[in-house]
């Protein structure tokens, strides 16, 4: 919390500005009570009471947008935090567009005050907010009105005007940025003005990198002496991503200048040309940056599109945008593509294309038509599942390092309806992916994994095999049930915070003040799948490395709430992390519950519901079921699910419970008959009948393993029990192979 100091109003301060004070303060009182989002004229008769005169002159006497816009920077200055956040909001609620709002700041000569005021804003808890707001507003208008197509065309056209209108031209296309590219490509192409063609190209170098992509995709379509040009730019502007299309140009051209023009321009960038060098793999690799999201290949960070650039035939250098989201996998599917059409066999780029296509399923918004994966086109497992085990395994291998669960969800996936047999557990060599998956983090990794494995049926044990059992016995036991860690200094914020999270299910282990204080319990449970964090900055980041060095929360979701000036400093840091989200302090419950369930969709997609959990466990038992009747048991070992599965059959009843009692009635250990027999007594009716038939099963392989407690209830209700259930345990106890003296009783009576 910054210490704001007030300081008295300079006598200097005009009339007008007083009268426009009382505005404010009447637009500060209904913010307060309540009504911030009320238009000014309801703010002011909140203020100034239900006098109607005063209300229409307070209307009559609104200020002009101009007049808010310097009170605000004023009281900034002067630290009157209230008169201060009065403006701003007056400000706001007029609902001027970007583009106007800017204007209102530049054309109006207080930019440079404004901005300095409004950062010192940043800094003062009770105005940061507001001046958030005005701050986007600002620097978004600045980009709409430098993108706009007509602003670009009169700024070339400054270009070889005075000195001050070269240098605001100059200013204004470099701020377009990549929109700006193909007007001053036209230029380039048609125009015979050599000041201005000279003017264009020393724009384009020092549009640096925003110039590279778009004049990358317009190489191989503009005649050979536009070609020169533009291999010269892009060696001026020395940036690595030129290298595949330099390269790809220096190889096909017929052109000996636009050659040995391409030649200079790699070695500028390169430091020297390389005769060897695979094109196809100079694109695969840039397609790898692409995938991992390296900001230095985001062209707007932070906005919600990007842009995609083809040459269109008659039109010229195209844009497209597209959802940032999935800007980075359409690139790298992209560049995948045009290795694999260079050399169809590259396995690297195949399963870079197939990575790539998982991942832009996972990541857009729902109901988004993508312009480069229309709806026309098949499902991504459908060519993961043409593909073979081997892509998909590497698809496999890359989800487990990157710690990416969804797309390892959907690798495996793919694994189990296209592959079997050794190559499952053989992997790639001296990678074992599936296998591998085994001890990953995330429990429907590991359940997903060991399902799959379990149904390959192996005929040899191999390194990792006795984990595929008790993984498919604990999935039988409530897969649904989350976990949850609250660290936080602050006793009470860690309370309300757990409360919170209990609302959405998770059970919460204990609050602390550190990680490592949580080592304990977190041992006790099979998994985290949520971190709520309330630390400085600095903490924020030693936990967040901490509990990506730690094997058992290395994938685990984090939350963490911080000032807003914190997550500001550390947003490009977390910005690529699928599984950390910084939020604001300050938000409510609900808020803070949307975050929670948005960040744990987006890590492992959306929570196992009942009847999914319910899935999972007759998926594992129908698995364990055919391990057991197949007698692999060399391999994987149905006695590994002994004690899990004992636990949930006086747990469970209907359909999964028969489900886990003809699984342990191929155990061939006593208390897994002895589990049988409880549950068969607990039971009633029906069920109670199916389960004396499965307690029979058990004896007829294993004999009579039963306790004597047992025996005599079983005894009782041959005696006592009716027609079906007085049956059903006089073929137990044949299967037992009782002797004669305790049925005799019976008979006689």
């Amino acid at each position: 919390m910054v210490r704001v100091e007030e300081h008295p109003v300079p006598k200097i301060e005009s009339v007008n500005r007083l009268h426009q004070s009382v505005w404010a303060l009447a637009i500060a009182c209904a913010w307060w009570c309540g009504a911030g989002d009320a238009r000014a004229q309801d703010a002011a008769a909140d203020g100034m009471g239900a006098d109607p005169e005063a209300v229409e002159e307070a209307a009559a006497s609104r200020p002009s947008p101009a007049v808010l816009l310097e009170d605000y920077t004023h009281y900034v200055k002067v630290a009157n935090v209230e008169m201060a956040a009065a403006n701003a909001r007056a400000l706001l609620d007029y609902g001027l567009s970007a583009t106007e709002f800017v204007g209102l700041v530049e054309d109006g000569a207080i930019a440079a005050r404004f901005d300095e005021a409004n950062r010192r804003a940043m800094r003062i808890a009770e105005l940061e907010e507001l001046a958030a707001e005005l701050a986007n507003l600002y620097e978004g208008g600045k980009k709409e009105r430098a993108r706009d197509p007509d602003e670009i065309d009169r700024n070339i056209g400054l270009l070889t005007g005075t000195q001050r209108g070269k240098i605001l031209a100059r200013e204004r296309l470099l701020e377009a940025g990549e929109y700006a590219v193909p007007q001053l490509l036209s230029v380039l192409e048609a125009s015979d003005d050599l000041v201005l063609r000279a003017e264009v190209q020393r724009i384009l170098i020092g549009l640096g990198r925003d110039a590279v992509g778009p004049l990358s995709a317009a190489l191989p379509h503009v005649e050979p002496a536009t070609q020169e040009l533009l291999v010269n730019v892009l060696g001026s502007i020395d940036y690595g991503t030129s290298l595949p299309y330099l390269y790809e140009l220096q190889a096909t051209t017929t052109s000996e200048p636009v050659k040995s023009a391409a030649r200079k321009a790699i070695e500028r960038v390169q430091g020297s040309f390389d005769e060897s060098t695979s094109v196809g793999e100079l694109f695969r690799n840039l397609g790898e940056e692409y995938y991992s999201e390296s900001r230095s290949l985001t062209s707007f960070p932070g906005e919600s599109h990007q842009l995609l650039w083809s040459w269109v035939t008659g039109v010229g250098l195209n844009p497209t945008a597209i959802r940032t989201e999935v800007y980075h996998e359409a690139r790298a599917m992209e560049l995948a593509e045009r290795t694999l059409k260079i050399d169809p066999q590259n396995e690297l780029a195949l399963s870079l294309w197939l990575a790539a296509n998982f991942r832009r399923e996972i990541e857009q918004p729902a109901d988004y038509e993508n312009p480069v994966y229309g709806p026309d086109r098949r499902d991504p497992t459908y060519y993961a599942v043409a593909a073979g085990s081997t892509p998909v395994q590497r698809v496999l291998r890359r989800a487990l390092d990157d710690r990416d669960t969804a797309l390892a969800l959907k690798a495996i996936s793919a694994l189990g309806s296209s592959a079997g047999g050794a190559a499952l557990w053989v992997g790639l060599g001296d990678s074992r992916p599936l296998v591998d998956a085994l001890s990953y983090p995330d429990r429907r990794v590991q359940y997903e994994a060991a399902l799959v494995l379990g149904r390959a049926g192996a005929a040899e044990a191999y390194e990792g095999s006795e984990r595929v059992v008790p993984i498919l016995a604990s999935a039988v036991r409530d897969p649904a049930s989350r976990y949850a860690l609250v660290i936080s200094h602050e006793v009470e914020r860690q309370q309300s915070l757990r409360s919170m999270l209990e609302g959405l299910g998770y059970t919460v282990l204990p609050p602390s003040t550190s990680l490592s204080a949580t080592a304990e319990e977190v041992s006790r449970v099979p998994g985290i799948d949520m971190i709520v964090a309330l630390l400085s900055g600095s903490a924020t980041v030693a936990m967040i490395e901490e509990a990506r060095l730690s094997a058992r929360l290395s994938t685990t979701p984090i939350l963490a709430l911080l000032p807003y000036n914190e997550i500001l400093a550390l947003g490009d840091r977390f910005e690529s992390d699928q599984v950390v989200r910084l939020v604001r302090m300050g938000l409510n419950d609900e808020q803070l519950a949307e975050n929670v369930r948005q960040l744990a969709e987006r890590a492992t997609g959306a929570p196992l519901n009942d009847e999914e959990a319910a899935e999972y466990a007759i998926r594992a038992l129908s698995v364990l079921r055919e391990l057991a009747v197949s007698g692999r048991g060399g391999v994987l070992d149905i006695s590994d699910a002994a004690t899990p599965l004992i636990d949930a059959i006086a747990e469970t009843q209907g359909s999964v419970q028969l489900r886990i009692a003809q699984v342990l009635s191929y155990i061939p250990q006593q208390r897994a008959q002895v589990a049988l027999m409880d549950a068969a007594m607990d039971a009633q009716g029906e069920d109670r009948v199916a389960l004396l038939g499965i307690v029979a099963d058990s004896a007829k392989r294993f004999g009579n393993l039963l306790e004597e407690r047992q025996i005599q209830r079983l005894v009782q209700l041959v005696e006592d029990g009716e027609d079906e259930e007085a049956t059903a345990a006089a073929a137990l106890t044949g299967a037992l192979n009782l002797p004669n003296s305790r049925l005799v009783p019976v008979i006689v009576e």
